[in-house]
C-alpha cells in the first residue's frame, strides 16, 4: 500500500497490511492514528459478513504490540504469539459456539454452547484492563459478533468503555451495529467496511486458491463481495447443487410432479442445505431479471451457465420471477420458525408449478 495521494500514513508494502484483500480506507485512518499517537479507546468495525473485519482488527493489535521495524511485521515474537492466540495482552471475545467451532474451545458434553457472549465474559474484561500491557505496548480485546449481546450485558460493558484505560483499545467488529445500544454505539470511533469488487475475490480465488479462472469468477460473484463466503462455497459443490437447483425450478414450471418431489427431498436435507439452495434460486432468478431487464449481461452471477440464462430468460415472465423471488424470501423467513426443511422447500417448489 502507498501513500495517500492527500498525505495520508503510509502503509509499507513489507507489514501484513499488504495481504489484507481491500479496505485500504479503514486500514489508513488506523494507522494514520497509531503513528500520530491518536488511538481510539474503543472502535466499531461495521459490514457485511466475511468481508475481512475480524482480519483487520488482529493485524491492528498486530501493528500496535509489533516488536519488529515495520509494524506489523508478522514475524516477530509479538506477532506471532497473537496468531497463536496466546499473546498476554491480546484477547478474542465470542460467544461459546463460535469458540467452539473455531477449536479454541472444547465443548460441554452436558450443554449446548451458548450462542451468546456471556455476562462473565465482559466482566472478565474489567480484571484484564486493571493492568498496565505485561509483554506489548497496548492491550487489545477484539469483540467478534459484538451483536450477540442482549441489551443487559450492553449496559453492563459501558462502564468498560466510560472509562478507558490508558493503552487499552477495544475493537467490537459486527455485521448487524444496529443491534447495539445507541450508548455503546456512541463511546465507538466506528470505521465501516464495504463488500470486496467482484475482481478482486476472483483473483484471490484463482491466485491463492489455486482455482481455474472461470470457476473463481462465478463464486465470487454468488459470493456478493464477502471473501468468507467465497471461501466457503469453494471448499464445498456449490456448482453441482446450483445446478440441481435450477432443474428443479425448470421441474416446477413443467409440473413434473414426481421428479419434483424428489428434488425436494434433496434439496431440503438440512437447514444449511435449504438455506443454501434458497440463496441459488434466488440469484437465477436475478439473473434471468437482468436478462429481462436488458441489462449488462457482464453483470450476470451465473456466468458459466450464460446460454442457459438466456434460454430461460424467454420462457418467463418478469411478473413470475418476481413473484418467485417474493415466495423465495416468504421461504427464508420460515426458516427461523424452525420449519421443517423437506417441507419448506417441497411447498415452494409446488407453488410454482405453472397453472
Amino acid at each position: 500500500m502507498h501513500e495517500d495521494s492527500q498525505g495520508g500514513a503510509r502503509v509499507e508494502s513489507v507489514t501484513e497490511y499488504a495481504s489484507i484483500l481491500g479496505h485500504e480506507r479503514p486500514v489508513r485512518q488506523l494507522e494514520c492514528a497509531r503513528e500520530a499517537g491518536r488511538v481510539a479507546h474503543a472502535y466499531l468495525f461495521h459490514g457485511p459478513d466475511g468481508v475481512g473485519k475480524e482480519r483487520v482488527a488482529r493485524t491492528f493489535a498486530k501493528a500496535l504490540n509489533c516488536e519488529g521495524d515495520h509494524p506489523p511485521c508478522g514475524g516477530c515474537g509479538g506477532c506471532r504469539a497473537i496468531d497463536r492466540g496466546n499473546h498476554p495482552d491480546v484477547r478474542l471475545v465470542a460467544s461459546e459456539e463460535e469458540l467452539v467451532a473455531r477449536g479454541v474451545l472444547e465443548p460441554d458434553s452436558s450443554r449446548s454452547p451458548s450462542v451468546q457472549i456471556r455476562n462473565a465474559q465482559l466482566d472478565e474484561l474489567a480484571d484484564l484492563f486493571r493492568h498496565r500491557p505485561y509483554r506489548g505496548r497496548w492491550k487489545v480485546v477484539v469483540i467478534v459478533d459484538a451483536d450477540k449481546t442482549n441489551h443487559h450485558s450492553q449496559n453492563r460493558f459501558l462502564k468498560t468503555l466510560e472509562e478507558p484505560i490508558d493503552d487499552s483499545v477495544i475493537i467490537l467488529v459486527t455485521a448487524h451495529p444496529e443491534n447495539l445500544l445507541p450508548t455503546v454505539r456512541s463511546r465507538c470511533q466506528a470505521l465501516a467496511f464495504g463488500t470486496l469488487a467482484r475482481s478482486d475475490i476472483a483473483a484471490y480465488l484463482s491466485g491463492r486458491e489455486g482455482l481455474d479462472a472461470g470457476r473463481a469468477e462465478v463464486l465470487a460473484a454468488m459470493a456478493q463481495g464477502s471473501l468468507g463466503r467465497a471461501l466457503e462455497l469453494a471448499a464445498g459443490d456449490v456448482l453441482d447443487t446450483r445446478d440441481e437447483v435450477v432443474e428443479a425450478w425448470e421441474q416446477a414450471r413443467e409440473g413434473d410432479l414426481a421428479d419434483l418431489l424428489a428434488r425436494a427431498e434433496q434439496l431440503g436435507t438440512n437447514r444449511q442445505t435449504l438455506h443454501d439452495s434458497l440463496d441459488l434460486l434466488e440469484l437465477w432468478c436475478r439473473d434471468l431479471l437482468l436478462v429481462l431487464a436488458g441489462a449488462d449481461q457482464d453483470l450476470l452471477v451465473n456466468q458459466d451457465r450464460r446460454d442457459r440464462v438466456l434460454h430461460g430468460a424467454g420462457q418467463v415472465s418478469m411478473h413470475r420471477l418476481l413473484d418467485t423471488v417474493e415466495r423465495v424470501r416468504k421461504t427464508r423467513a420460515f426458516q427461523h420458525l424452525n420449519a421443517n426443511p423437506r417441507m419448506a422447500i417441497e411447498s415452494l417448489l409446488l407453488s410454482m408449478e405453472t397453472p
